[in-house]
């Protein structure tokens, strides 16, 4: 009995600690948040998905695509029992989150000093007299996250479509109780405050949060029925996630293979001395269906004398998720009690999020679809948005691709109409002709160079086209019949004086004599003058 109950104080020392020592408020929501974050080493404030981010960074609540449910509870050193809820909602007005933690601790007697032991080295034994003693700490959070994009007043901001906000109110209740202690019923409130930020680097995302920021002038604080009160000590965290591999916004790709590392820094600014502490997790999902997950979870620990270190813990998870279903499991080590194995589960599910199936696997960027150009070359540019995509090919030959997706190329046009292939997709381009003697950004230069690809006009023999000099009767004849798609026929003759069989334009002015495009006749000289 007497084990059990050092056991018990033991285990109140390592959770409260520092905070206990400095008549601080212990928050459950630090401690036993899900075994996800657990698993990762409590760095999430960059990554924060899901209902974890109650508890780490509500502003990664804004990300939420489907509503989500999320529990866990157990036993720490079979004595200490944790129990946490959480769950979203998206809304059009935003995402909103409820979560719980619970802790508690019973079954620790109250002693009494032995009659006649020795003052100076006391005997202390059980007060079978006085019932048990224990400890609960509860808190309920009601939790807001959106855009700041979709924000009213908050819209207008730089960057806003980069950044979410959020924003947790907790309630807590607390109780201690046994050994004839009264008034040990307390209640309080705090806030939370995070920020996560998407930059254009879509494979990095950034979180800050402050939990627990309102100070106790302003109602931050736990207050007993005596009215004894304690605050709740700030926690500031800077968080960073790069997804190393991801099908979609990865800094590198690898079909459904993703991965994730994360970083965390941690402060508690209002204890003094409180060193600076760092996060570290890693979550690897090979494909949906598994999710593994490893980190080092740092902490403050008394160094015996007096004052604080760094302490470190490791953590490992996996996850396996089916149909929406995700079952989680961390291990997790605590420095104040070696070679004790801390097991925590949670079970969550998630309404499946209908994608949809992806109408282009791979997207043309450059150039446009029908483009009209006098450039010998053009380059073509696009990404690959289909994962399981392993070769390109543009017009049959191989085209590299980047790990992201991306690629990009030159490609030779010929003169005419060319259809660019990749894989499946086509952009059309058509290399108009050019003419010596007319400039690119001459003021008719595209009517001219079409009117040639249309073979309506064909230049000089020598290449030229001449643009400022003047047209014949034959050549302007010659070109109204290739407008009118006439038919030009090699017999007959344009029964005209000065037009031979022989004449270049022989076929094209007969058709146009045939169809009635005679010549005016000459026009009547001026009348004369009348005699004085």
């Amino acid at each position: 009995m007497i084990k059990k109950t050092g056991l018990i104080t033991l285990l109140i020392t390592i959770l409260a600690g520092v905070a206990l020592a400095q008549y601080a408020a212990v928050d459950p929501t630090r401690m036993v948040p899900n075994a996800r974050v657990l698993g990762c080493g409590k760095a999430f404030a960059g990554l924060a998905d899901g209902t974890g981010a109650i508890f780490v960074n509500p502003a990664g609540l804004a990300d939420a695509k489907g509503w989500e449910l999320t529990s866990m509870s157990g036993k720490l050193l079979d004595e200490f029992n944790y129990l946490s809820f959480s769950g979203i909602y998206p809304t059009n007005a935003g995402v909103i989150g409820i979560g719980y933690a619970g802790t508690s601790i019973a079954g620790a007697w109250a002693t009494t000093i032995e009659v006649g032991s020795d003052p100076a080295d006391p005997i202390y034994t059980i007060d079978t007299t006085q019932p048990e003693m224990g400890n609960k700490n509860n808190a309920f959070i009601i939790a807001y996250a959106n855009q700041l994009k979709d924000m009213l007043y908050l819209n207008k901001l730089p960057y806003s479509d980069f950044i979410s906000l959020g924003l947790n109110l907790k309630l807590f209740s607390a109780s201690i109780y046994g050994d004839g202690i009264v008034g040990g019923d307390a209640s309080g409130t705090e806030m939370d405050l995070g920020v996560k930020c998407h930059p254009p680097q879509k494979w990095l995302s950034l979180g800050f949060s402050v939990l627990n920021m309102l100070p106790s002038s302003m109602g931050g604080k736990l207050t007993y029925a005596t009215g004894h009160t304690e605050s709740y000590p700030a926690s500031v965290t800077l968080g960073s996630a790069i997804k190393i591999y991801g099908k979609e916004n990865g800094l590198l790709r690898s079909g459904e293979n993703e991965l994730n590392l994360m970083l965390d820094l941690n402060n508690y600014p209002t204890i003094n001395g409180y060193p600076m502490v760092w996060h570290a997790g890693l979550e690897w999902k090979p494909f949906p269906m598994l999710a593994l997950r490893a980190g080092i979870d740092q902490d403050a620990a008394g160094d015996g004398s007096g004052g604080l270190t760094v302490v470190s813990d490791n953590a490992f998870g996996v996850g396996l998720n089916f149909s929406g279903f995700s079952f989680d499991y961390a291990y997790h080590t605590f420095a104040g009690s070696p070679n004790i194995d801390n097991h925590f589960f949670s079970l969550s599910y998630a309404m499946p999020v209908q994608t949809a199936p992806i109408k282009k696997p791979i997207i043309i960027d450059r150039p446009p679809d029908k483009l009209i150009t006098f450039e010998s070359k053009v380059e073509v540019a696009g990404r690959v948005l289909d994962p399981s995509i392993r070769k390109l090919t543009i017009n049959g030959l191989p085209l590299r691709f980047t790990l992201q997706g991306d690629f990009a190329t030159d490609f030779d046009l010929k003169t005419g109409k060319n259809a660019i292939v990749v894989n499946t997709e086509k952009a059309r381009v058509l290399r108009l002709i050019t003419f010596p003697d007319v400039k690119i950004g001459y003021w008719v230069d595209r009517p001219i160079s079409l009117l040639a690809m249309s073979n309506i006009i064909t230049g000089y023999p020598d290449g030229t086209f001449r643009p400022e000099g003047n047209i014949t009767r034959a050549e302007m004849c010659t070109l109204l019949m290739k407008t009118m798609s006439a038919e030009a026929t090699r017999s007959g003759l344009a029964g005209f004086k000065d037009v031979n069989a022989k004449h270049w334009a022989n076929a094209f002015i007969a058709r146009a004599a045939k169809l009635g495009m005679k010549s005016l006749p000459p026009a009547p000289p001026p009348p004369k003058k009348p005699a004085q």
